[in-house]
């Protein structure tokens, strides 16, 4: 049933946005310039603001 649904790209944007997020962490633990860490979390909001069918 939840393969006729195609959740692929909502898939995609949850795997995306958990990787940025995790990136996010790391750098800042790294100790990076809060800059670095700041592209990691806009690119987070960037892919929440993607329209996607809430259905899925």
């Amino acid at each position: 049933r939840l393969r006729s649904r195609s959740v692929g790209a909502k898939r995609s944007l949850a795997v995306r946005e958990f990787a940025l997020g995790a990136e996010a962490l790391e750098r800042f633990v790294r100790q990076e310039p809060l800059r670095r860490v700041h592209e990691c979390c806009f690119g987070v909001l960037a892919l929440e603001s993607e329209p996607v069918d809430p259905r899925l």
